[in-house]
């Protein structure tokens, strides 16, 4: 009986010690589980360079859009070029029928001619010739006259004692008054011609000359304005004209873009507008050609506000554009605000925040230790790490929200 309660205190003892023994392996498995290591992935901060920039959209312009219309309404007799085909500067894009313009050509040319030979008849020896028939004619009549003063005083002289009848007194008296009105007459001629007509003639022929001239100009830019060429290099854009139509000089006839370079008009607020500067450059995203950036110069920013939309324009050149852009087509433009140098980068990803504060996971050993740092400038993938670590540490920059400072950690690869 004594040996059957032994026995059962063994057992019993037996029992408890069982139960002891795996409670103490229960709570090391846990702890063991507690410990397991943290897969993470890591990088190096480095040493580089920041902007913060802001995205603007707009529509691509061609760098020229030139609007052409004739100078003169006409008959369309003849095109040239299409929509979409290249021109060069000086090239007819299309003909206006020139009947009329070509008459109006020779007609001034004709009165250039006429002009020229009355300018030389008064310059050359015709004038020289006329200047000795009116001295001739003034020396004739001065004889004549002369002549018709000495019969008409001997008549008197004959008439007042009666010698001589008052017919031949009245007749002696006419012949004199007559010969003295032609050599008056003759002189008055030639001292007009020689001395007034000889310059005044001349500089009115000669101004007469200069009137013909412009008047075959205008005639000449008519008729050239028969032809409309293209004021550009470029590509015709729009073509609003057919043969045989009677168009108007009031409404555009074609469009021509110089597509060598295109541009971006942005509008601005005014905090940006201040650290825009011209000749900085730019990314330009047309998402409808391409994903990758295009890059682009500030070439202009106007230095007053919209009145109506309270906001400033900036152009953005388009460099090195590619054969596929075309005028019309949306672009997003990202500006570039503020830029930081030679400065510590980490990943976006790799910053955690808690209570306000900002921190980094280092990898130290097998270890991540959790850092507190202070942020500066960032973009959609950097940040600028002011203060908390230096270049060259290793920052875990994924994984880290599972993270605790002194956590056991693996290097996802190693």
């Amino acid at each position: 009986m004594k040996k059957n309660r032994i026995l059962i205190g063994l057992i019993i003892a037996s029992m408890s010690l069982g139960i002891g023994c795996s409670s103490q392996t229960a709570k090391n498995a846990a702890n063991v589980e507690t410990e397991k290591p943290i897969t993470v992935e890591v990088a190096k901060a480095t040493q580089g360079q920041i902007e913060s920039m802001v995205s603007y959209s707009g529509r691509i312009k061609p760098i020229q859009e030139i609007i052409i219309t004739p100078k003169q309404p006409g008959k369309v007799t003849k095109i040239n070029f299409e929509v979409g085909q290249e021109v060069k500067a000086d090239e007819i894009l299309f003909e206006l029928d020139d009947t009329d313009a070509l008459l109006q050509v020779s007609q001034a040319a004709a009165s250039v001619e006429l002009a020229e030979i009355n300018l030389k008849k008064l310059s050359g020896s015709t004038y020289e010739q006329q200047i000795a028939q009116l001295k001739s004619a003034v020396v004739s009549t001065e004889i004549n006259f002369k002549d018709a003063k000495t019969n008409y005083e001997s008549m008197k002289s004959l008439y007042e004692i009666g010698a001589e009848s008052k017919l031949n007194f009245d007749r002696a008296e006419s012949q004199y008054k007559l010969a003295e009105q032609q050599y008056q007459t003759a002189k008055i001629n030639y001292d007009i011609t020689e001395q007034v007509s000889a310059s005044e003639n001349i500089a009115a022929a000669r101004a007469q000359l200069n009137q013909s001239k412009v008047a075959y100009q205008m005639a000449k830019n008519a008729l050239e304005n028969t032809r409309i060429k293209s004021p550009i290099n470029g590509v015709v854009a729009a073509k609003n004209v057919k043969v045989g139509e009677y168009i108007s000089n009031a409404a555009a006839s074609y469009i021509v873009i110089d597509h060598s370079s295109y541009t971006v008009d942005l509008d601005v607020n005014e905090d940006v507008i201040g650290k825009v500067v011209i000749g900085d450059q730019t990314k330009v995203y047309i998402n409808s050609i391409s994903e990758e950036a295009l890059s682009g110069t500030i070439i202009a920013a106007a230095p007053s506000a919209d009145m109506k939309k309270q906001t400033y324009l900036v152009k953005i050149a388009i460099d090195n554009p590619p054969s596929t852009i075309k005028g019309g087509m949306f672009a997003e433009v990202k500006l570039i605000l503020n830029k930081v140098e030679n400065c510590v980068l980490v990943p976006l990803t790799s910053l955690t925040e808690e209570a306000g504060k900002k921190y980094i996971f280092l990898l130290k050993g097998d270890r991540a230790a959790k850092t507190e740092v202070t942020a500066g400038m960032f973009n959609d993938k950097e940040i600028q790490i002011i203060k908390g670590i230096s270049v060259d540490d290793t920052i875990v920059i994924k994984g880290q929200d599972f993270l605790k400072d002194g956590s056991t950690v693996v290097v996802s690869g190693n």
